[in-house]
């Protein structure tokens, strides 16, 4: 990442990312495909309704070890192989503490978080069955993600696509297995996925024991370790938690417009749920650069090469906007037929869902710059701005929640990421723009 034309660099990484990205997403969508086809429309608005809440939860593991493989790709960078050490075993310590603290904290909160949501009776059994399995699973997660993150922080992003290839795979043959064979439902689809997570992590593991030996605990490492430990801790848990929060800040506002949707009903819910997919698709090459520019910023940073992270950014943007047009293009263009997949013997939800998901398209290119000065900006450790981002973002899903969708009905909702992503990016062009005043150094 620190050498070549940053725009061939930062592609060649992303394609693989994207690619696993995909084949994550893609037995999330092979839940969803099959619960709505053989459960019905019922179903998978108890899927759908899960969504945020699990989001909220998975959202902070998802960043707190994002922000642990920054810290990892940056040792990387400068080169400090001691260190690079210390970072990890520090991190695997911390995701062993996070697991227990969020199984604490979240499991009981299962049912009382739906009916405080005032999900429909009729689909709450199903959703909270989903949901216990898949936050019992939360440190399966939280290894699989670190690991994951951790090969691509080194510059290796086609090493988990190979694996998360391989889980998609066991995902959707479980799928079949658990829902129509065993009947167990959308219980039998959450199962399927913690398998899933299970195999990424195992294969995540032994990969990094056989290639990467460099970063396992050693005898040298543990002598003394508390007097490393605490040090090591102060530079991964701000970072970490930082992302964490921003992650479940967001997260936040999507429980409360989820809250507000449910009050339109399950034929609402499950329009919502299949865009839901359909808008996943469309962010995935978003993320996947982004998480590519993010470790892109943080080796460079560490190498002190600030004019080829300015220049990598530029060049990310407009691979990222023709990335927008193509998937907008996409979402007006399909019509009913991308709908259809999840929703059987429901026209009022396709025609719903199509509404939703044309809204998704003509705001795709917002989204796509924010996540890129985001990335960059935390890819340099930066934070503040970020944190803003987030907040304004839930604050634009407040008032989606409370003034929007009591006024205007599902068009609120469609209106609520449009505006979030418009709002959101502000700080992090402001902050952007200060920075690039600084005089560059390095090549």
């Amino acid at each position: 990442m620190m050498e070549g034309f940053p725009g061939k660099v930062l592609l060649l990484f992303t394609l693989p990312v994207m690619a696993g990205d995909f084949f994550r997403l893609f037995y999330s969508m092979a839940d969803a495909i099959i619960v709505g086809q053989t459960l019905g429309p019922n179903s998978l608005a108890a899927i759908g309704c899960t969504t945020p809440l699990l989001s909220f939860v998975f959202g902070f593991t998802i960043g707190l070890t994002a922000g642990f493989s920054i810290v990892l790709a940056q040792r990387f960078g400068a080169g400090d192989a001691g260190a690079l050490r210390l970072s990890f075993t520090t991190g695997l310590f911390l995701c062993a503490a996070a697991a227990l603290l969020l199984l604490a904290l979240f499991l009981p909160l299962v049912r009382p978080a739906l009916d405080l949501l005032n999900t429909p009776a009729e689909i709450r059994d199903e959703a909270a069955s989903y949901m216990f399995i898949l936050i019992g699973g939360i440190g399966i997660a939280l290894v699989d993600f670190l690991l994951s993150n951790c090969i691509r922080s080194l510059g290796d992003s086609r090493t988990p696509l190979y694996f998360q290839t391989a889980a998609s795979l066991v995902n959707i043959v479980l799928d079949y297995v658990f829902i129509l064979i065993f009947r167990w439902g959308v219980a039998g689809a959450a199962i399927a996925t913690l398998v899933a997570n299970i195999c990424t992590a195992v294969l995540c593991a032994v990969h990094i024991i056989r290639r990467y030996p460099e970063l396992l605990p050693s005898r040298d490492l543990f002598r003394n370790f508390s007097s490393k430990f605490f040090p090591e801790l102060k530079i991964l848990l701000p970072l970490g938690l930082s992302m964490g929060v921003q992650r479940s800040i967001v997260e936040t506002g999507n429980i409360l417009v989820q809250g507000a949707m449910n009050g339109l009903g399950a034929l609402s819910i499950a329009a919502v749920a299949a865009g839901q997919r359909i808008r996943q698709l469309n962010m995935l090459p978003l993320f996947a650069l982004s998480m590519s520019v993010s470790v892109f910023t943080a080796q460079n940073y560490g190498a002190a090469k600030m004019k080829r992270i300015y220049s990598g950014i530029r060049q990310a943007s407009l691979i990222s906007i023709g990335f927008c047009a193509l998937m907008a293009l996409v979402n007006f263009s399909s019509g009913s037929l991308l709908p259809s997949l999840f929703l059987r013997d429901s026209p009022e939800a396709v025609a719903l869902s199509v509404k939703y998901i044309r809204y998704i398209g003509a705001a795709l290119s917002f989204l796509a710059l924010m996540l890129i000065f985001r990335s960059a900006m935390q890819g340099m450790g930066k934070n503040i701005s970020p944190t803003i981002c987030s907040v304004l973002e839930t604050a634009m899903s407040v008032i989606t929640a409370f003034f929007l969708v009591p006024r205007f009905g599902f068009t609120g909702i469609c209106m609520a990421n449009p505006l979030s992503w418009i709002a959101s990016g502000i700080p992090l062009y402001i902050a952007f723009a200060m920075f690039l005043r600084r005089p560059a150094r390095g090549a």
